[in-house]
């Protein structure tokens, strides 16, 4: 007999400015690029108004292979196994939390051997006059330096360059300790993609709030409330935010 769902258990949500997926609505998508992995779409620009698109992959038995399209801005994200990214010359490795930021224009390719796993994000990269598109980068997240923020007890580890216009967006590692949560409720232009990494808390997202754990991802559209406590373990998660550019 084929298991059922029990929807008291869900802990989904699609609000009107913000969606949040946990592990048990993942539904398995494929790609003619990626055979043999399983793609979890968490995001893609056709969830109005989303920039973005954020793919969770995986591997089991078999190896992957995709070319990144030259068309968007790319960047990687590993959660496990031994995935690269590497153009013949240049290797990015992604296991053990290692990251990679490629730009349009570049020819690299994702090789994700059997028992990977990672995150995806691409892109269309947004011109600004006078400024062209950083350069292909990468390292190791736990060898980033973690800054202090205004908030005693939070932390971020920037994986891209904030100080740089030519980033139209940013990779952020936030990490809080046990109680700790965010100073106010923001609402800005910027959207958000978050995957939660580990421990948790409650976020508050619009009008509601929502407990939130490890693997759970939100994506946050312009304008939407947001506010995070973190729970009695903590809390760490990746954000993306698009930046330095006025949204037209």
């Amino acid at each position: 007999m084929t298991p059922q769902a029990d929807p008291r258990a869900d802990r989904g949500r699609r609000g009107l400015a913000y969606t949040l997926i946990t592990p048990e609505n993942h539904y398995v998508s494929r790609l003619p690029s990626l055979p043999g992995a399983h793609l979890v779409k968490l995001v893609t620009p056709r969830l109005a108004p989303a920039r973005l698109a954020q793919y969770l992959i995986r591997t089991t038995d078999t190896n992957a292979v995709c070319e990144l399209g030259e068309e968007f801005e790319h960047f990687l994200y590993g959660l496990g196994g031994a995935p690269g990214v590497d153009d013949g010359d240049t290797r990015f490795d992604l296991f053990g939390e290692g990251f990679c930021y490629i730009p349009p224009g570049a020819r690299f390719t994702l090789r994700t051997p059997a028992d990977s796993a990672l995150l995806w994000i691409k892109r269309r990269y947004e011109l600004w006059p006078g400024l062209n598109p950083p350069a292909a980068r990468g390292g190791q997240a736990r060898e980033v330096a973690a800054t202090p923020t205004v908030t005693p007890g939070l932390t971020r580890r920037e994986l891209l360059p904030p100080e740089d216009a030519a980033h139209d967006f940013n990779m952020s590692l936030m990490a809080f300790e046990p109680q700790i949560g965010l100073p106010q409720i923001e609402i800005h232009d910027e959207e958000h993609g978050l995957y939660m990494t580990s421990g948790g808390g409650v976020y508050r997202l619009g009008q509601d709030e929502h407990k939130v754990q490890a693997g759970d991802f939100i994506y946050m559209g312009p304008y939407c409330p947001q506010g995070f406590r973190a729970g009695e373990d903590g809390a760490e998660y990746l954000l993306y935010k698009d930046v330095y550019r006025d949204g037209f």
